[in-house]
């Protein structure tokens, strides 16, 4: 394992740091989605998918043998970004 530049005394690949990158990416997502919603331009769209795409692997990563509050809470709030994505999609 590879020390964690940021903060040396966590491994890069540690739990923590895969959690916090499926946080921060869905936390992306949601802003694309946000915007693309808002712009209703087809690149948006386009972006916004791929970064829901990037988040659901990014939770993929993090997940071990027992449930984390965080990741649970991850899924639900990309599940609404998709959600949100889709419909506007869908009504456009």
């Amino acid at each position: 394992m590879t020390q964690n530049p940021k903060n040396p005394h966590l491994q890069a690949d540690s739990v923590f740091t895969k959690i916090e990158n499926a946080h921060l990416a869905v936390e992306s997502a949601k802003k694309m989605v946000a915007a693309a919603t808002m712009s209703l331009d087809e690149h948006a769209f386009v972006h916004a998918k791929q970064a829901i795409e990037n988040a659901k692997e990014a939770i993929t990563r993090a997940k071990t043998s027992t449930q984390d509050p965080l990741l649970l809470q991850c899924e639900k709030e990309l599940a609404d970004a998709h959600h949100q994505l889709t419909e506007t999609m869908n009504h456009m």
